[in-house]
């Protein structure tokens, strides 16, 4: 039955059609959400059940909810797709991080993230379906997803950083920033000083859209090799908020920068990498509640490899070795799942 069931999703993920295979964290079970015609819809109906995509330069993709079980797939055509471009090289990271810091010390920007991507062969028995299952294993805690469309084909994330996620009245998200690998030292002033723009940027928005707004204490967040800063936040608002929500929280500062609209246009403008999928965010709506988690840990899968996507936040104080080493830390989430996915 099992192997059945990776058989339709791998094919699946070869087809014009799209679908969602996911996790949510800390409960073991797994969700299967496709069109009965394996259509999406450009964009988010708030009143239907479904998975829901969304890039990092804003475009969305809904997916309805109307298979919960992966159909065959001889249904739909194959996808072809076109050969990605080269991944970052070291020079051309080298060549972004000055370009970008030169927007901080000019005062344009007091953070950005520079991301990059690393390419990593897979054998001809690599298998989406069985590395869904390895990072589901390995990471409990996370949200775990394999996504196929055909406008951005197949991607499989582990992301331990909720966008929002709530129902009825009582809604959630996290202000997440700062990595290390763990350790019992006090953060660093760089990674505070990161964290806290975060946390900043999301209190002054969600305090207008918020009937109530509790926010914790920095904690540590463990999410595999490493450990972030987070700062929780509850908040008590109606469900017709949520569109409002979507509008303007994000990307946060973890993600682009800070402040978030010039950091934003720099990216765009002088981009470090095709973002696509990465950085933005993604997750079910359905009756049980919406569950929304930002596009991180991710790997893109093509007929011959997987590109890795990381990235890291830039400060007046940042160390260009440091930071590269920062974004192989955070590929290793996928690395792991490679070995054991045949």
């Amino acid at each position: 039955m099992q192997k059945a069931k990776a058989d339709r999703v791998d094919s699946l993920c070869r087809r014009h059609c799209a679908f969602a295979l996911y996790a949510l964290p800390d409960t073991g079970e797994t969700h299967f959400c496709m069109a009965a015609d394996g259509r999406t819809e450009n964009h988010f109906n708030n009143s239907r059940a479904g998975f829901l995509l969304a890039t990092f330069s804003g475009e969305k993709l809904f997916i309805p909810e109307e298979c919960t079980v992966p159909p065959a797939a001889d249904a739909w055509e194959a996808l072809v797709p076109p050969p990605p471009p080269p991944a970052t090289t070291r020079e051309e990271y080298a060549d972004r991080f000055r370009l970008y810091t030169g927007f901080i010390r000019s005062g344009k920007v007091s953070k950005i993230v520079l991301a990059r991507t690393e390419d990593t062969p897979l054998p001809p028995t690599f298998s989406p379906y069985r590395a869904f299952e390895q990072v589901c294993d390995r990471h409990p805690h996370a949200f775990k997803a394999l996504v196929h469309t055909p406008q951005y084909g197949t991607w499989l994330f582990c992301t331990p950083e909720q966008l929002i996620t709530g129902s009825g009245n009582t809604w959630h998200t996290m202000a997440l920033a700062g990595t290390r690998r763990p350790s019992a030292r006090p953060w660093d002033a760089k990674n505070t000083r990161e964290q806290a723009l975060v946390a900043d940027f999301m209190r002054n928005i969600l305090t207008p859209l918020a009937d109530e707004l509790h926010e914790s204490a920095p904690e540590n967040l463990c999410a595999g090799n490493i450990e972030h800063l987070c700062t929780r936040f509850t908040l008590r608002m109606p469900p017709d908020r949520l569109i409002p929500v979507l509008e303007q929280l994000p990307p946060t500062p973890a993600v682009c920068g800070s402040p978030v609209a010039t950091a934003r246009r720099i990216l765009l403008t002088y981009p470090d990498i095709e973002r696509s999928c990465y950085a933005g965010y993604l997750g079910p709506h359905n009756s049980s509640g919406t569950r929304l988690y930002v596009s991180l840990r991710c790997m893109q899968i093509f007929p011959d490899r997987g590109r890795l996507y990381a990235g890291g936040g830039l400060m007046p104080d940042s160390c260009e070795q440091d930071e590269w080493q920062e974004t192989a830390d955070k590929m290793q989430t996928m690395r792991n799942t490679l070995s054991s996915a045949e």
